[in-house]
């Protein structure tokens, strides 16, 4: 329904305005009703944008920027995928989910070891990363183990 439809639709019941075609109530709310529009459609954008769920251009590319660098070079549902891993919404902190978050940020063999009784947890990564993917997995992995936990990053390539 436009914004004309459902201004007219509101209005036509009380009886107060003649809303004729051509009348001048008609004509202002038709100008109105352009403007309306256009923010409504700019209002559905901007809402579908701000969920990651939802988002489908810019609304990704920002959250990326806010981890790191945005991954243009990935498919939309897989970067949606590594965007809910990195912000915790899909589960907890056990190991799967930490497991999850290393493998999100594009490391692919490390090894995890957790100390539960002395709170330390200690990855070692195999894998050959620059100093920038290095940042931003220690900027996730930190983000993401609980502040009680000691936690150690080792890079072996």
């Amino acid at each position: 329904m436009t914004a004309y439809e459902s201004m007219t639709q509101k209005l036509r019941p009380t009886g107060l305005y003649t809303l004729a075609d051509g009348s001048e109530v008609c004509s202002e709310l038709r100008a109105y009703a352009v403007e309306l529009d256009r923010l409504y459609t700019m209002l559905t954008e901007l809402l579908r944008e701000a969920l990651i769920p939802t988002a489908e251009t810019y609304g990704i590319t920002e959250r990326e920027r806010y981890f790191g660098k945005p991954r243009s070079d990935l498919p939309l549902e897989q970067r949606r995928a590594i965007l809910l891993t990195r912000e915790g919404s899909q589960g907890g902190h056990s190991l799967d989910d930490l497991n999850a978050l290393i493998a999100s940020c594009g490391v692919t063999d490390c090894t995890v070891t957790v100390t539960q009784r002395r709170c330390k947890i200690t990855i070692a990564v195999n894998d050959a990363l620059t100093a920038l993917q290095k940042a931003d997995f220690e900027k996730a992995v930190h983000g993401f183990v609980p502040v009680t936990f000691e936690t150690t990053i080792t890079y072996r390539a």
